[in-house]
């Protein structure tokens, strides 16, 4: 990607091509703008509703909450 681009659109075009990434026991990460930057969003469905579980600033993070290796991203 062009370097000369605004650092917003390449977060926001690289949150587009990560996707949401799923686990086993209904966890799913997701590449998420909060507060103007990018993050990645921790989530649990547990019967049918959505638990936030945290926001992480990098993959380091979500490595601390789940195991990266049993991620699946999803189609």
């Amino acid at each position: 990607m062009p370097v000369w681009l605004p650092p917003s659109y390449l977060s926001l075009r690289s949150l587009v091509l990560m996707g949401i990434w799923q686990g086993p026991g209904g966890i799913e990460v997701e590449a998420v703008v909060f507060d103007d930057g990018p993050c990645l969003r921790v989530t649990r469905r547990i019967g049918g509703e959505r638990i936030l579980m945290a926001y992480c600033a990098d993959v380091r993070e979500v490595d601390k909450l789940v195991d990266l290796a049993e991620l699946v991203k999803t189609p």
